[in-house]
């Protein structure tokens, strides 16, 4: 069984990913900070909090933490990224730079940017295939809509309320709490329909999108992504997305009546998720070292 060393800020959030790293191998955890890594490593996988510089926290993982580990155990490395924040990147840029043996560099966020690069290798957010299982929805004309309010969320939702469309908002700001995990699953019984809202106008859209998007089909909720470059990523029977307001207000109204027509659509993404998307899959792929 191979020796697994992850390093992340650990916490409820990448839960899914130690569990997938266990059904790999044996593993091992450690922070973001610099040094304390076990003699013995067969893959060091470094999660979304390894930043660099740009850590949360002071004395960080550095090049050549990374570099010497690698040097001494022979050890593969993988690191994900998921930030659509450009500044962030520059640590797997140095990494890169450093010409370090077995590592690959996986990135959710960024693609298409001045900050990306041909060694980067593009997946998608995951979802976790153990927790949002697929639930049965009442039929309901309120839309769901979980995250933060930020303003540029507030615009569209005011827009949405002006036709005549009621959003409940899951999450900071919003109507109703923040939810997580199976709570959001059951919560998500209640509704039919599932909206995207870009956090805002700025950050790039090529190939991103958060986990509401693979955890909604996962779900069976009709979803209605925002206007997020995804060609390539699913065909065009297997996802329902917007591309201005009026659009939006459109694509509501047209589902409300057709429900079937839009679950027919997202069970065909969601068996594109399933079968590339998930915590499991991913986890294999960065220890076989799969582009």
């Amino acid at each position: 069984m191979i020796k697994i060393h992850y390093r992340n800020l650990h916490g409820t959030t990448n839960t899914p990913w130690q569990k997938a790293f266990r059904k790999c191998g044996e593993l091992s955890l450690g922070n973001i900070s610099s040094g304390g890594f076990p003699d013995e490593i067969d893959h060091l996988h470094l999660g979304g909090s390894c930043k660099g510089s740009c850590s949360i926290r002071g004395n960080p993982i550095t090049v050549t933490d990374v570099k010497t580990v690698q040097a001494n155990t022979g050890c593969a490395v993988s690191i994900f990224f998921g930030d659509p924040v450009a500044s962030r990147f520059r640590f797997h840029h140095d990494l890169l730079d450093a010409n370090i043996p077995k590592l690959k560099v996986y990135s959710a966020a960024l693609y298409g940017t001045p900050m990306w690069r041909s060694e980067v290798i593009w997946v998608l957010h995951p979802t976790d295939e153990d927790v949002f299982k697929l639930v049965e929805h009442k039929q309901n004309d309120t839309i769901l809509f979980t995250g933060s309010l930020t303003p540029n969320r507030k615009r569209v939702i005011s827009a949405l309320a002006s036709a005549g469309i009621k959003v409940d908002v899951v999450g900071s700001g919003g109507n109703i709490s923040p939810k997580f995990g199976e709570d959001l699953v059951e919560f998500s019984k209640n509704y039919t329909i599932s909206i995207g809202i870009a956090y805002d106008e700025n950050r790039p859209k090529m190939r991103y999108s958060s986990t509401r998007l693979p955890n909604a089909m996962a779900m069976g909720l009709i979803y209605i992504e925002s206007d997020f470059n995804l060609a390539g990523v699913f065909e065009s029977d297997e996802i329902i997305q917007w591309s201005n307001i009026d659009d939006l207000i459109d694509k509501i109204k047209y589902y409300q009546k057709n429900i079937r027509k839009g679950s027919e659509i997202i069970m065909k993404g969601r068996e594109r998720v399933l079968e590339n998307w998930t915590f499991n899959k991913l986890a294999e792929r960065f220890i076989s070292g799969g582009e």
